[in-house]
């Protein structure tokens, strides 16, 4: 009988193990992904059916100009992957704003590919900064591509090869044009998923319903161009001679190093996008620029942007 009393108290805890052993089994779905993943987690406590709409720079400064705005009214946020998801509303209606990092480009299609993964998006805005190809661009312009020219994917062509690239480095040799050791670049076209297939080119074409709206677009003081194309690659353009190559090879008036990469992620989650880039310098080498004024003039645009798109939508609340 002495050894009844300590059995019986072993059997009742391992009785209680196996109890929250079949809880836990029991657990929903739902619960145990939350409990792995924050992010979803942060999305389910605003709702399981939350929509929203997704703002996504890649530059401190343009952070800086967006919350200088006022035009977001942040709600929470959680942190993913090293990225901080802002949500909140603009114009009533819901957002996710992430500033996202950089370099190389290919984390700017990782966080894309975050928010499409994470968040039921209802398309993706882009805004930054970006360097004027075309000198009838001011800095303070807000340009609104309405194609991307992927310029980064180079095959390298050995001096004296049959076939020539577009950028000849002879071309540049300097005090004047002749032979070069490093050859030819040739400019090979992307792979773009598009309508549930892939298609190689060198252009990707921004969302055409989300382009007409913001042919309506008019903000006092601020120059906005429609139409143009941005030359996009994963090295930033500072060089006079590489930016008239831009120019006047690709017919491209602004240069970035993130359009892309969004494009990209948008059309391979078949989402609508678009983008704001303010011309903050010349891609000449020279030292003026302005990245305050183009990020703060493209908050601008962007907001105005909103405003049309969001025309006719019924406001939208986080206690839904």
């Amino acid at each position: 009988m002495a050894v009844a009393g300590p059995r019986r108290m072993l059997w009742a805890v391992e009785m209680a193990v196996l109890v929250m052993i079949g809880l836990l089994a029991m657990a929903s779905p739902t619960m145990q992904v939350s409990m792995k993943n924050p992010l979803r987690e942060a999305v389910q406590k605003i709702s399981e059916k939350t929509t929203v709409f997704a703002i996504i720079v890649t530059a401190n400064s343009s952070e800086k100009a967006f919350n200088e705005s006022g035009i977001f009214n942040p709600i929470s946020s959680t942190v993913y992957k090293g990225r901080i998801f802002l949500l909140g509303t603009i114009q009533g209606s819901k957002f996710v704003f992430v500033n996202s990092p950089s370099f190389p480009t290919i984390n700017v299609a990782i966080t894309v590919e975050i928010l499409a993964d994470k968040f039921d998006l209802l398309g993706i805005i882009y805004f930054g900064s970006a360097a004027a190809l075309n000198d009838s661009l001011s800095i303070g312009t807000v340009a609104l591509p309405s194609l991307i020219g992927a310029t980064g994917l180079w095959k390298w062509q050995p001096h004296g090869a049959l076939k020539e690239g577009q950028l000849n480095f002879g071309e540049f040799n300097y005090p004047k044009k002749g032979e070069n050791l490093l050859g030819s670049v040739q400019y090979e076209k992307s792979k773009v998923y598009i309508n549930g297939t892939f298609k190689e080119s060198i252009w990707i074409g921004v969302t055409p319903e989300w382009q007409q709206i913001a042919d309506e677009i008019e903000v006092d003081s601020v120059q906005v161009v429609h139409g143009l194309s941005i030359s996009s690659a994963k090295a930033s353009v500072n060089n006079e001679a590489y930016k008239n190559f831009l120019y006047n090879t690709f017919k491209t008036s602004v240069v970035d190093t993130s359009s892309v990469a969004v494009a990209l992620g948008a059309h391979t989650n078949e989402l609508p996008f678009i983008l704001f880039n303010g011309v903050s310098n010349y891609a000449d080498g020279s030292d003026v620029s302005n990245n305050s004024l183009a990020n703060a003039n493209a908050v601008k645009v962007l907001n105005n942007f909103i405003y049309l798109l969001l025309i006719g939508s019924p406001a939208a609340s986080y206690d839904d």
